[in-house]
């Protein structure tokens, strides 16, 4: 072997060390990453079911949103934007996976990246997609129409247009509504026995 295909051999292991490093690391069974390397993460590999430490780990990427924080929820943004010039938005209820926004502020992208990206942050464990709600798309009076995607009973997406037309999307939802639900039911409850309690108590 010559120095250059020594040479080469050594740029490749390199470029396969920095896509790895960016990547994270993910679990082989899920595909979810499951920590930040050296406090990065690569926007593209993330979906909704990211373990929370491995967001805080990932410091460099991402930073805690004070102004998202409520009762047990977290919220986390990315520093970063993808190529798409999406920010993306994590929230956790109880330190679990609930919420995953990808914003489009400064322009929105069009619907067809939009549908595509969604499939690639949804959970490796989603179902097949089971409905579809594009009423207010059809119906064609809002400014802003949203179109709802639900898999099973657990997962429910939201496209939000930035226009009548439902050709550009600004903001792009994939929310875990079994996993909310249950923490809204666990709060009401502990609201409706709390005034049983304070009447005991006088």
């Amino acid at each position: 072997m010559n120095f250059s295909s020594i040479k080469t051999s050594f740029q490749i292991i390199c470029i396969a060390a920095l896509v790895s490093s960016l990547n994270g690391c993910a679990t082989k069974d899920t595909g979810i990453v499951t920590s930040g390397y050296k406090g990065v993460i690569n926007l593209e590999a993330i979906k909704l079911g990211v373990p929370e430490e491995a967001i805080k780990s990932a410091s460099l990427t991402f930073v805690a949103d004070a102004n998202g924080a409520q009762g047990e929820t977290t919220q986390y943004l990315s520093r970063a934007y993808d190529k798409d010039n999406g920010q993306y938005c994590l929230s956790y209820s109880n330190g679990q996976p609930w919420q995953l926004r990808i914003i489009y502020n400064s322009e929105p992208v069009s619907k067809e990246n939009a549908l595509a990206k969604l499939k690639s942050i949804l959970p490796p464990s989603a179902p097949e997609e089971t409905k579809v709600d594009n009423s207010e798309v059809t119906a064609g009076k809002k400014e802003s129409p949203v179109e709802y995607h639900f898999y099973g009973d657990n997962l429910k997406a939201e496209i939000i247009y930035a226009n009548k037309a439902a050709t550009a999307v600004k903001l792009l939802t994939v929310r875990n509504i079994m996993k909310k639900d249950a923490a809204g039911d666990k709060t009401a409850a502990a609201g409706k026995t709390a005034p049983a309690e304070e009447k005991k108590a006088e």
